[in-house]
Order: C-alpha cells, then sequence, then structure tokens
C-alpha cells in the first residue's frame, strides 16, 4: 500500500492535476474568509465551513475522477491487476493519497484562524468541530468518486456521475422541507451536508461521526468489489 500511496500522490504534482485543485480550492477558501471574517469582522469560522461545504464538494471530484479511470484507460491498470499486491492495498493507497493532498489544502487555511486570532477570541471547540466535520464529509466526497472512477476509463465520465451525486446529497435538505414529516426526517438523516451542521455548531455527535465513517467504509469497500471482480475477469 505504501509504494501505491507514493506513486498517487506523486503523480498529482508531477502533472497539473494537483496544482489545479490546490489553486481552486485556496482561491475559493480565501475569497470565503475574506467575505465571511475580514469583511464584516467575525472570528467564527462557522459560517465559513458552512458556505465552503457547499462550494468545496464539486472541486473534490478533481482529486477522484482520474484514480482508476486513467489506468484503465491507459491499460496500466493490468499492472495492478497481476502485480503481488492486495485490491485493499490499491484502493486504500489511491485512497488516501487523494485525502493527503485533500488535508494538505485544508491544512493551509490554518493561517485563517491564526489570523483571526490576532483580532478576537477564538472559539477553539467550534473551530475544531468544524474542521473535523468537514475532513469527514470530504472522506465522503472522495470515497464516492473513487467508486465512480473504478466503473469507467474515462475522467470526464467519473467526475460528471460523482457531481450528479453531490448535487443531489447537496439539495436534500431543500427536497426534504416540501415532503411530509416522515421522508423529511429520513432525508435529512441521509444528507452529509445536513449532518455537517451539528459539527458547524461545535458538536461532536457520535452518531454523526459514525454515519460519516460508515458511508466511507461503505464506498471504499464496494471500489474494493470492482477492483477484485476486474482483476478475476
Amino acid at each position: 500500500m505504501k509504494a501505491i500511496f507514493k506513486r498517487e500522490l506523486r503523480s498529482y504534482f508531477t502533472t497539473m492535476l494537483g496544482y489545479i485543485f490546490l489553486t481552486m480550492f485556496l482561491v475559493l477558501t480565501g475569497v470565503l474568509f475574506y467575505l465571511n471574517n475580514i469583511y464584516f469582522g467575525v472570528t467564527s469560522v462557522k459560517n465559513f465551513f458552512s458556505l465552503l461545504t457547499s462550494w468545496a464538494v464539486f472541486i473534490i471530484p478533481i482529486l477522484t475522477m482520474r484514480l482508476f479511470a486513467e489506468d484503465r484507460k491507459l491499460k496500466t491498470d493490468q499492472l495492478l491487476m497481476t502485480a503481488p499486491v492486495p485490491v485493499r492495498s490499491i484502493v486504500l493507497g489511491k485512497f488516501l493519497a487523494a485525502g493527503c493532498v485533500l488535508a494538505g489544502a485544508l491544512a493551509v487555511t490554518l493561517i485563517y484562524v491564526i489570523v483571526i486570532s490576532f483580532f478576537g477570541t477564538v472559539n477553539w471547540a467550534e473551530t475544531i468541530s468544524c474542521y473535523i466535520g468537514f475532513l469527514l464529509l470530504c472522506g465522503v466526497v472522495l470515497a464516492i468518486g473513487a467508486f465512480m472512477s473504478s466503473l469507467t476509463d474515462s475522467q470526464i465520465v467519473a467526475a460528471v456521475s460523482t457531481y450528479a451525486i453531490l448535487i443531489v446529497t447537496v439539495f436534500l435538505g431543500n427536497i426534504a422541507a416540501a415532503l411530509p414529516d416522515p421522508f423529511q426526517s429520513l432525508l435529512l438523516w441521509l444528507s452529509p451536508t445536513e449532518r455537517f451542521l451539528d459539527f458547524a455548531m461545535g458538536i461532536l455527535d457520535p452518531s454523526a461521526l459514525v454515519y460519516y465513517i460508515s458511508l466511507i467504509a461503505l464506498f471504499v469497500f464496494l471500489t474494493m468489489n470492482v477492483m477484485e471482480r476486474r482483476r478475476l475477469s
């Protein structure tokens, strides 16, 4: 897994993909930070992360669209499939490499927290909760994107199909508002973005943690199944 992880991580920066993602992510977070914190003189990052979750999910598929689709298109997946490496190591290595790039980009935003700490009191419990919740939400997006990438040899198809799923999840709250209570509660429970609201309030809800981790595990498991079937075919 370590070799796969290093290979995948290196590939992000031997092509323009990693730089494009980092540029888009940091421009987005910089603009949101200025508009929500600097302009209004607010030290809370709650609104910053609430807006970021709605926008960042549309940038993250840039990291996942090539994970498996590119290898399949270039036929280099045959080398991986015939190598004495377990499928779980291949999938986890690629998934963790994408997560590492994302975590690195998010780590840069800690500069924003340091900046606002000079001008007021930072609610550290709320801030830490927002970072944990955002990382978990992004983990779900990465897992979904990796699964969609494993189903096709086209990066465009992988990205578009991931976007389609994410658009539905982002608007689940709006859809739920138009439905009667039993269905409304169910959709709100299923929505990853709605689950983030507890983290934005500084609440580390154990059920939300289990929910995010379970979703990540589910899509990683599905990706492993796809790759295992390809190896056996």
